[in-house]
């Protein structure tokens, strides 16, 4: 894996940033076929989850879910990561009983 995220747009030029050694190390990690940690998506909603970049914040600032801010000394912006598994329990949580998904 490249030591820089690339942006791409369909007609954009492409830029690079420098994701930081952690931020890329807890990224790499999987569990089950599944990543351990996950982004917020820039637009849309999450790949995995399928929630938004909204509800991902006000979850974890509520305390419902897991995330991590991945920042150097000294930084003002970091990395934001969320725990998948701590996203998938509490959507676990939310299904009402005797209620047919489909």
């Amino acid at each position: 894996m490249s030591d820089n995220i690339a942006k791409c747009g369909s007609n954009a030029p492409q830029t690079t940033r420098p994701m930081p050694a952690k931020a890329r190390e807890l990224l790499q990690d999987q569990a089950n076929g599944l990543p351990v940690w996950i982004r917020a998506p820039k637009q849309g909603v999450e790949f995995y989850t399928g929630l938004s970049r909204a509800k991902l914040y006000e979850l974890a600032g509520a305390g419902k879910i897991k995330s991590v801010s991945i920042r150097e000394p000294g930084q003002v912006k970091g990395t934001r990561l969320f725990l998948l598994q701590s996203i998938l329990d509490f959507i676990s949580t939310c299904e009402q009983p005797g209620t047919v998904n489909g």
